[in-house]
């Protein structure tokens, strides 16, 4: 029998002052069983520095077809296609084919290897945007998890400030820009 998604409510106050995006809301995040609580929080930042209207979480990792966020407008024109992870170039290709702007949040061992081995390649895209996080934060994100979180976000000068009760965290994704 296979295992269900965890599922994970989100009671999020985000103010952006980069982006001027200022928003109270509820999200429910579905972790596949094979997504560690980091990835999921990494798609909650990536969210986070992305929040519009129109900005939706993909259907998840058994999903070729989807990222795992886009900015989809009620015509159906995809405006953002977002990735956490190290995907690969096909897979890049195709967020490239079908979006106007791209962004990757990078997570995991081996991602500098990943980044060496694609960047001469990514450097070639237009509007790509890779956000390198850094092992301490992507832990440090994987500790405010819970099943029901209630956190603050405060975006500011390419920074992210995440509070929960217990815990805050401090996020300085370097981006790469193609």
């Amino acid at each position: 029998m296979a295992l269900g998604a965890s599922v994970y409510k989100v009671n999020l106050n985000l103010s952006d002052t980069d982006r001027h995006v200022y928003l109270d809301t509820k999200l429910t995040l579905a972790r596949h069983p094979s997504e560690t609580e980091e990835r999921m929080m990494i798609r909650l930042l990536a969210y986070c520095f992305n929040a519009s209207d129109d900005l939706t979480f993909g259907k998840g990792l058994s999903t070729d077809d989807e990222p795992d966020l886009w900015e989809v407008d009620p015509a159906g024109v995809i405006h953002q296609w977002i990735e956490v992870g190290q995907p690969s170039l096909d897979r890049v290709k195709k967020g490239r084919s079908r979006s106007g702007a791209q962004q990757i949040f990078t997570s995991g061992r081996g991602r500098d290897q990943w980044w060496q081995a694609n960047a001469a390649e990514f450097a070639k895209f237009q509007h790509l945007t890779v956000r390198h996080l850094t092992e301490s934060e992507i832990t440090e994100l994987g500790a405010l998890a819970a099943k029901n979180m209630t956190l603050s976000v405060c975006i500011s000068e390419g920074s992210a400030f995440i509070s929960s009760d217990q815990h805050s965290v401090n996020v300085t994704p370097l981006s790469e820009l193609s």
